[in-house]
């Protein structure tokens, strides 16, 4: 489906009066759907969309979601730096909203968790071959070994890459990175293996790493398993489950919550109750197949 389609299904399905949308496939064309539903103010959900950009509740005001941002992965970062007995960190990151976000979440759950960050350091998000030399430069220069990394796939990319010639991917090292880019970063060295004529080992210089990424599928996790087969013979559509149930539990407490519930279901089928319909109306502590579905005050889970 092309950006114009998306476009188009979403001013269809919305001039038919609707009163919650649940979508889209991906982040950039929800990002379409949801400045509309945000601005005629009407509650969407998203199951996939896990962009940070969807937190500005200046423009998607109306928006939830029941997958974790990126942000909530320092928490899993930390919890395996935890049980690996390794209280000193640092954190490096792109100068971008994700960026600033992460580390200011790591800061938060660190001293929660009685770990300590005690090296961080920005990468202008002008992004230069100097601006990441400079940043592994001074965060490793202050004595930070066990490195946590917060950026998107092509930056943390050329971080790995430009660590490794440092020589700052060693037995001294730790990598601690967000998503899953292995598969990427190995065919970015073995382009440059090509195009350079040098030849690094993927497999040997590139030790220490480890990747978190958010899973929407756990095969091969039993219970997992099980849930995907008795629910496969109700509906296929597991993964927007949460977002109906939430969004239909959401709607019965604003009915029954109010003085005249009459008026309150005709507001509703109306869509005349505009702030009533905000992410906190659906913070109703609805647990699904994804875990508990507890939102912050932008709509983003605050466990993942």
């Amino acid at each position: 489906m092309s950006v114009t389609n998306a476009v188009y299904a979403s001013v269809t399905l919305l001039q038919q009066g609707v009163i919650g949308v649940i979508g889209d496939i991906s982040s950039s064309w929800t990002s379409l759907s949801a400045l509309m539903t945000s601005t005629l103010e009407i509650p969407q959900c998203s199951f996939t969309a896990n962009a940070i950009a969807f937190s500005d509740k200046s423009q998607y005001k109306y928006f939830f979601r029941t997958i974790p941002t990126q942000v909530i992965i320092a928490d899993v970062m930390l919890s395996f730096a935890s049980k690996q007995g390794w209280n000193k960190l640092g954190v490096l990151y792109i100068d971008d909203p994700l960026g600033q976000k992460f580390y200011q979440r790591a800061l938060i759950q660190a001293s929660a968790m009685d770990l300590h960050i005690f090296q961080y350091q920005a990468i202008a998000s002008s992004q230069t071959t100097d601006d990441f030399i400079n940043a592994l430069k001074n965060i490793t220069s202050g004595g930070a070994r066990i490195i946590m990394v917060a950026a998107t796939p092509l930056p943390q990319i050329e971080i790995l890459m430009q660590a490794q010639k440092l020589g700052l991917i060693s037995q001294e090292y730790v990598w601690l990175m967000m998503g899953d880019t292995l598969s990427d970063l190995e065919d970015a060295v073995n382009e440059q293996n090509q195009n350079l004529s040098i030849s690094t080992n993927f497999a040997k210089d590139y030790q220490g790493l480890f990747f978190f990424d958010n899973w929407l599928s756990l095969y091969g996790y039993p219970p997992f398993e099980t849930f995907l087969d008795q629910w496969s013979a109700l509906n296929p559509e597991a993964l927007a489950y949460s977002c109906m149930m939430i969004m239909a539990e959401g709607f019965g407490k604003l009915i029954n919550n109010s003085n005249n519930k009459t008026s309150e279901l005709l507001k509703l089928a109306g869509g005349g109750l505009g702030d009533e319909m905000l992410p906190s109306a659906f913070n109703v502590g609805y647990v699904g197949p994804e875990g508990p579905m507890n939102y912050d005050s932008n709509g983003d889970l605050t466990t993942g």
